[in-house]
Formats: C-alpha cells, structure tokens, sequence
C-alpha cells in the first residue's frame, strides 16, 4: 500500500512510503525495531542493547517468520529505506490474553515518528490479523494510536503497564 508524508520531524516533505509483507529476510530490521519498541520513559537511561538477548524479550524477534503465526509487515520509502516495522507472534508474553492471540509488536524509527508511518503499520497489520494484544506502559504516547485503531485495556499490570487487545470480530 503506498502512503505519502506530509512535513514531520526530519522526514522530507512529501516523501513517499510503502508498506509490504514482512518476511525473515526482514529479521535483522525485525531485530532492530524490537529495541525501538521498548518504551523508555522520558529522563531515564535507554536500555543496554544486550536486553535483546533477554529470555523475556527474544521470544519476540528471534525467528520471525519462522512460526505459522508470524505476521508483519514492513515501511520503506519508494527507494527501499526502512522506516518501521509491525508484526505479531504467538507468544506467552507480556500481553498475553489467551493461546489463540498473537502479541503485537510495533515501533518506526526515530526520525519518522509522528508521521503517519505507525498508523498505516498498524492499519495494514489488523486488516490480516482479526485479533492481537500487546503490552503498552501508560506513559507511552502510542497508547493514543492504539485506542484510535480499537484496542481496548483489558487489564492493568501495575502503575504504568496496560494489557490492550484488538478484537477485529464484528467490528465495521
């Protein structure tokens, strides 16, 4: 599907955009949108880089594409720069809800953030996947996409962690 951005942070007016399955020959920018996608609250040290190597975190990276559950899909500019990237696996992990829904990743790099780029990720993403969770902290500004898009909180996990699901079935 092919998107335009309009004027955004350091984005290029106007710069056009794709977005187009993921595969794993995407896991190295899977990978890298992983450590994009944990939320650092504002003031405080970003995670080391070995956190991927974490056993609670690798369940969401390592292999995509590897399992029959694993969906995604990638955002490029129309001369193949990577700007973001959705996808979701079944997991038992931070967001679980039950066995049958996959967990929700999603993160877009830092320059093209406020753009549009997330919206149509996540757009594109939910008209092939009916259901998803995902874990958000509540400090996270995302958490306003994913309410825009029909996730609901079905659960708090402490002061700042909400456990919200996407529930396409019936939805016009």
């Amino acid at each position: 599907m092919r998107h335009s951005l309009g004027i955004r942070r350091a984005m290029p007016v106007n710069v056009g955009y794709v977005t187009r399955p993921a595969t794993s020959a995407d896991q190295q920018f899977i990978t890298e949108m992983q450590y994009e996608a944990l939320f650092v609250p504002p003031g405080d040290q970003p995670f080391p880089r070995s956190i991927l190597d974490d056993e609670r975190v690798r369940p969401y990276h390592v292999g995509f594409g590897s399992s029959s559950g694993d969906v995604g899909v990638v955002a490029e500019t129309t001369e193949s720069r990577l700007l973001g990237a959705a996808w979701v696996r079944r997991l038992d992990g931070y967001g679980f809800v039950d066995g049958h829904t996959p967990e929700l990743t999603i993160a877009v790099v830092d320059e093209a953030r406020g753009a549009g780029v997330g919206t149509a990720l996540l757009s594109d993403l939910l008209v092939s996947v009916p259901r998803c969770s995902l874990s958000v902290d509540t400090r996270n500004v995302a958490m306003r996409l994913y309410e825009r898009c029909g996730f609901d909180t079905v659960r708090r996990d402490g002061e700042h962690t909400a456990v919200m699901l996407f529930d396409g079935v019936g939805r016009e």
